[in-house]
Order: structure tokens, then C-alpha cells, then sequence
């Protein structure tokens, strides 16, 4: 064990684990529903000026990049978190510093191959698109043949963003110090420039392209921004000169890490698959114009169910810490409270999107949108159930099992695919919404049973 006296290392846990989640969570809260209203602006202003195939296609290579950065890549963040912990505990800032430039390695590594793979499917796409229904007929765009070689050159530019998606270590550096306000602030640099940008295409009238530019650019700079804020936290710390007083490599003294960042990998993997792969699944089934209603859709649900979507990002660390304090024995009941609420607010949004949607949906963003009505309360309902594993999923990290969250997640994806394509002839663009439900609802009840299992053998 090494101690630098000049290097920071505390974290200023104020109040009980219940009080700082709730508290770091409604950091994270405001930010993310902020960040999603600023978003739902830049799609209205989109959706008002574009066509809806378009308007698909921009969303479409949006989410493509995404899928790949965020499956493809490392976790890394886990296991800042998971080591971390104890190095912080110990006072060890030489293992610290060796722990996070091998992170720094691995979220560089795992760019450059998700940017080689999302090349690699992109031309997939070129040879298969041509022969499915969806793209026989001209779907609002005039020449099928000539876009479909578009989109893919597109996404090949837009994918270029992959290599810049290397936020894992910074994102753990914040969360393992219980510096959520941070990561608050950087979540609303992405919309605020690309609500700029869309702006400025908008009123030049500079089309698809000009759109497109402004949902890259404001990517570029929230990918950006996340880095270097960590590195104006670690510098805080006196952290830097320990941190990079080597190159950063694929080397670690931890035991069990690379057993731990490839299942990390795998269930963050699975866990993206659920939010992104819908996205590309809905696009060569119904056309490029229902995946922009999709979105619309998906949209909302996000905006209505953003406390699912970050309750297990800021209950792990707490997790972490209770375990390696031995007080694992009051976890369990963290999750059935948080799980509870999770569940009873999602239900509610849902009435809610039930209740207003009809008339809000088709005035703002236009009749050509109306499919979105039901299937944002679908999706709502999908994420109240995702709310309820939420405080699970931690859980299996927290005390070193992730085998167990991959085997749960895996579930839910295979269940959610096989229904997707057996519910969309049958039901049509409804089957998306249900297959969520029924993915979700699987996933949900292996994970009680898993966590169940493991807390008692903690």
C-alpha cells in the first residue's frame, strides 16, 4: 500500500446512504430531464422543418453510432468503481493511478474496435436494405437505390464519433468520488449545442445535411467536455501527475479484473441492447418514417422515466461501499423501497401519456406522428418495469457476480427480439412497444431472484 499525503482522496459522504441517493439522484434527474425537454425541442423544431423519412434517417444513424460505442466498447466506469473502492479505502494512490490508466487503455481499445465494426455492419447494411420490403417502395424519398448508398456513407462520417465516445474512466472518476454535480452539468452540454445548431439549420433552410451536422457536432462536444472535466477533478485531487506518470496500458495488479471488465462489457452490452437496438430493428422492418415516429415515441418515455434510466448508475457506488463495510444485510431493502417507487411512478406517466398524449402528440409534432400515442405509453410502461430492476443490477457488480446480471439481461434481449418480429405481422407497428414490455418483464424477474440469491450468500 502506497500513500501520497499531497493526493485527496475523500469523499465527503454527507448523510445517510438513503439521503445522498436520493440527493445524487435528483442531481442526476434534473440534469438528464432537462437535458431531454432542451432534446424534445431540437426533434419538434426537426420534425416541423424535415420530412418524416428524413427525420428517420437522422435519428436512425444517430442511434447506429450509438449502439455500437455503447456496446462495443468497455465499461470502464464499472470497474473504477469496483476496485477503486477498496484503493480508495486503503489510501493506495500508486493503485489507484495504475487502476485508471488501464482504463484509460481499455476505453481506447474498445473505440477503435466498435468504430471497425460499425464500418463493418454499415456495409452489411448496404447489401441487405436493397432487399427488404421496407425499402421497395420510395418510403418519401425519391430514389431508394441512391439514399440507401447516402445513409450508408453518412453513418460511415457520423460514426467517426465512436472514436471520441471515451467516457467510461471519467464518468467512474465522479462516481467514485460522489461528484455527481459534475456529471449533472456535462449532461446538458449534447443538447444545448445541438438545439443551437438545429436552430441555425433551421433558419438557413440547409436541409437533411445541415441537421445532421448539428447532431454531430453537438455530440462531438459532449463527448468532449465529460473528459476534461474529469481531468480538472483529478487535478483538484493532485491526482494528475500519479495518474499519467506512465503511459497508460492494458496492465493491472488487480486480481480479477479482466474476468470482471469482459462480463461488465457483456451485460452493459446486453443492457444497450435494450435501448438502442430498437431503434435499428424498427427501421429495415417499417421504412425509415416509422422509425422516426418510434423515436418520437421513445422520446417521451425517456423524458417521463429518466430516474429508471440513472437510479442504478448512482445506487452502485453506495452498494460498493455498504459491501466492502460488511453491510450488505441492508441492501436488500434499499431495493424493495426504491423498486416500489420505481414501479408506482412509472404507472403514473404512463396514465399520464394516456390522458394527454392524444392531443399533445398530433399538435406538436404533427398527424403523421399519431402512431406515437400508444406506443409512448408502451414504452413508459416498459421503463417503469426497467425501474424495478434498476436497484437489482448493482447488486451482482457490487459483490463481483456480474454473470449473474449478464445471464438476466441476455434473457430479457432474447425474449424482447424473438418478440419483436413475431408480434410485428402479427399486431404491426405496435409489436415494438409490447415486445419492451414482455423483454423488461422477464429480465426483471430473473433479476429479483438473482439478487435474492446473492445478497444472502454476501
Amino acid at each position: 500500500m502506497s500513500e501520497d499525503l499531497n493526493c485527496d482522496l475523500a469523499i465527503a459522504e454527507k448523510g445517510t446512504v438513503g439521503r445522498r441517493v436520493v440527493a445524487n439522484t435528483g442531481w442526476m434527474v434534473c440534469a438528464k430531464a432537462l437535458a431531454a425537454i432542451i432534446g424534445l425541442g431540437s426533434l419538434i423544431l426537426t420534425t416541423q422543418t424535415l420530412p418524416i423519412a428524413s427525420v428517420g434517417i437522422i435519428l436512425f444513424l444517430h442511434g447506429y453510432m450509438l449502439f455500437f460505442a455503447e456496446v462495443a466498447t468497455f465499461q470502464s466506469w464499472q470497474a473504477v468503481i469496483r476496485f477503486g473502492t477498496h484503493d480508495v479505502q486503503c489510501g493506495d494512490t500508486n493503485a489507484l493511478g495504475r487502476l485508471i490508466r488501464f482504463c484509460i487503455a481499455l476505453d481506447f481499445v474498445g473505440a477503435v474496435a466498435a468504430f471497425i465494426l460499425a464500418i463493418g455492419g454499415l456495409m452489411f447494411l448496404d447489401a441487405i436494405l436493397p432487399l427488404l420490403p421496407s425499402f421497395q417502395e420510395q418510403n418519401g424519398i425519391v430514389d431508394t437505390k441512391v439514399n440507401i448508398a447516402q445513409l450508408t456513407e453518412l453513418g460511415m462520417v457520423y460514426s467517426l464519433l465512436i472514436l471520441v465516445h471515451q467516457g467510461g474512466v471519467s464518468t467512474g472518476v465522479f462516481r467514485l468520488f460522489d461528484k455527481f454535480k459534475p456529471l449533472a452539468l456535462q449532461v446538458l452540454v449534447m443538447p444545448v449545442f445541438r438545439l443551437i445548431g438545429v436552430i441555425i439549420a433551421a433558419i438557413s433552410g440547409a436541409g437533411v445535411y445541415g441537421f445532421l451536422a448539428a447532431w454531430f457536432v453537438g455530440s462531438l462536444l459532449g463527448y468532449l467536455s465529460l473528459p476534461l472535466l474529469a481531468l480538472m477533478e483529478l487535478k483538484s485531487r493532485n491526482l494528475l501527475k500519479t495518474v499519467f506518470s506512465e503511459w497508460p496500458k492494458l496492465n493491472t495488479s488487480h486480481k480479477g479484473m479482466w474476468p470482471f471488465v469482459w462480463k461488465a462489457n457483456i451485460d452493459a452490452s446486453l443492457a444497450t441492447g435494450t435501448t438502442h437496438l430498437p431503434l435499428l430493428l424498427v427501421m429495415p422492418i417499417f421504412g425509415p418514417a416509422f422509425a422516426a415516429v418510434y423515436k418520437v415515441a421513445e422520446e417521451i418515455a425517456r423524458l417521463l422515466s429518466e430516474a429508471v434510466l440513472l437510479l442504478d448508475r448512482v445506487i452502485y457506488p453506495e452498494y460498493a461501499r455498504m459491501m466492502v463495510r460488511g453491510q450488505s444485510a441492508h441492501i436488500w431493502r434499499i431495493i424493495i423501497k426504491a423498486g416500489a417507487i420505481m414501479l408506482a411512478g412509472g404507472l403514473a406517466l404512463s396514465a399520464i401519456v394516456a390522458l394527454v398524449g392524444p392531443t399533445v402528440i398530433p399538435t406538436v409534432f404533427g398527424p403523421e406522428y399519431n402512431d406515437a400515442i400508444i406506443l409512448s405509453i408502451l414504452l413508459v410502461l416498459a421503463a417503469s418495469l426497467m425501474g424495478v430492476g434498476a436497484p437489482l443490477y448493482p447488486v451482482f457488480f457490487a459483490a463481483g457476480k456480474p454473470g449473474k446480471a449478464i445471464f438476466s439481461r441476455l434473457a430479457g434481449l432474447v425474449l424482447y427480439v424473438v418478440l419483436i418480429f413475431a408480434l410485428s405481422p402479427l399486431i404491426g407497428k405496435m409489436g415494438p412497444g409490447w415486445a419492451a414490455i414482455g423483454g423488461n418483464l422477464l429480465a426483471v424477474i430473473l433479476a429479483v431472484w438473482l439478487a435474492k440469491r446473492t445478497l444472502n450468500k454476501a
